[in-house]
C-alpha cells in the first residue's frame, strides 16, 4: 500500500512570497508531480498547516488546487488552521460525532487513523478526553490489524530546544493509550518542517519539513529558517510484514541524471 503525505502547506494571499517561495506555486507542482508520478497510491494525507491564516479563501483556493489531484485525499488541521472554515470548505472531509477532523481509511490490510490535534487559538497541540476517547475506540476496532496514526503535532520531544515545548501538550497520555493497545505500527506528524525519524514509546515516527520553509537544525536564539526543496512522502506500508518505508520526494528542484553503468548524462 502507498500512501502520500503533504504537510504544512501553509496556503496564504494569492501572490503573496513568504521566505521567497511562493506557496501556491509550490502547491500546484505538488500536486501535479504526485499526479505524474504516484497515481497508484491508496491516498493522499495532508497533516495540517493547511493555510496560513485559516482564512475562508484560503480554504477556497486549497479546494480548487486540490480538484486537480487525482488520488483521493483526508486533511488534517494544524495550529495555523480554524476548524470551521476548513469544515465548511471541506463538508466532504470527515468528522467525528463530536465535531473534530478525525476520521479511518480502512484497507484490507491495516487502519490508517486521522487526528484532529487542532488546540484553537494555540500553537501547541492537543487531543483533549473526547478525542483520546475516539482514539481509543478506535484502537480497539482494530485489535489484532496493524493501525498507523497521522497527525499534526509531534507526541515527541526532538531535540529543538525552540520547537519542543510548541508539540503536543500532554503527550503521555497519547502515548499510554498506544502502549496498552500495542497495535500502533507507524507515527506520521509535521509542524516541526524538519525531516526527522525516530522512535517513541517503542513506536517509529517520521516527521516532514513539507511545502514551506525550513527550520535550520542548530537551533539556539531565535528562529530561523532556510529555503530547502519541498518535499512530500511516499509512505510504503506491508501491514502483515509489519514493515513502512518512507521516502521522501523533492519535486521541485531538477538536477542531472546519470547513468550508474556509463556515468553519461540522461537527463
Amino acid at each position: 500500500m502507498k500512501i502520500i503525505q503533504v504537510t504544512d502547506v501553509h496556503l496564504g494571499r494569492r501572490g503573496e512570497i513568504r521566505y521567497g517561495a511562493d506557496l501556491h506555486e509550490r502547491l500546484d507542482r505538488c500536486i501535479a508531480h504526485i499526479n505524474a508520478r504516484q497515481g497508484d497510491a491508496a491516498l493522499c494525507v495532508l497533516t495540517g498547516d493547511l493555510t496560513e491564516t485559516g482564512a475562508a479563501e484560503s480554504y477556497a483556493d486549497l479546494k480548487a488546487a486540490l480538484s486537480r489531484l487525482s488520488l483521493p485525499y483526508r486533511l488534517l488541521p494544524g495550529n495555523h488552521d480554524r476548524r470551521a472554515n476548513l469544515v465548511a470548505a471541506f463538508p466532504e472531509n470527515p468528522v467525528d460525532d463530536n465535531g473534530f477532523v478525525q476520521s479511518v481509511f480502512e484497507t484490507p490490510e491495516a487502519s490508517l487513523l486521522f487526528l484532529d490535534s487542532l488546540a484553537e487559538g494555540r500553537v501547541t497541540g492537543e487531543l483533549s478526553d473526547q478525542r483520546l476517547a475516539w482514539l481509543d475506540a478506535r484502537l480497539g476496532e482494530a485489535a489484532g490489524r496493524q493501525a498507523y496514526i497521522f497527525l499534526h503535532h509531534p507526541p515527541v520531544e526532538l531535540g529543538l530546544p525552540l520547537l519542543d515545548p510548541l508539540g503536543l501538550e500532554r503527550p503521555g497520555r497519547f502515548l499510554d493509550l498506544l502502549r496498552r493497545h500495542g497495535n500502533v505500527g507507524h507515527i506520521f506528524f509535521g509542524h516541526v518542517h524538519r525531516d526527522i525519524a525516530g522512535t517513541v514509546a517503542g513506536i517509529p515516527f517520521t516527521a516532514q519539513r513539507g511545502l514551506h520553509a525550513r527550520f535550520v537544525l542548530d537551533l539556539v536564539g531565535e528562529e530561523v529558517v532556510e529555503q530547502a526543496p519541498p518535499t512530500y512522502a511516499i509512505v510504503l506500508i506491508d501491514a502483515a510484514a509489519r514493515r513502512v518505508v518512507v521516502h521522501n520526494c523533492d519535486f521541485l528542484e531538477q538536477w542531472p541524471t546519470y547513468s550508474t553503468a556509463t556515468g553519461k548524462l540522461v537527463a
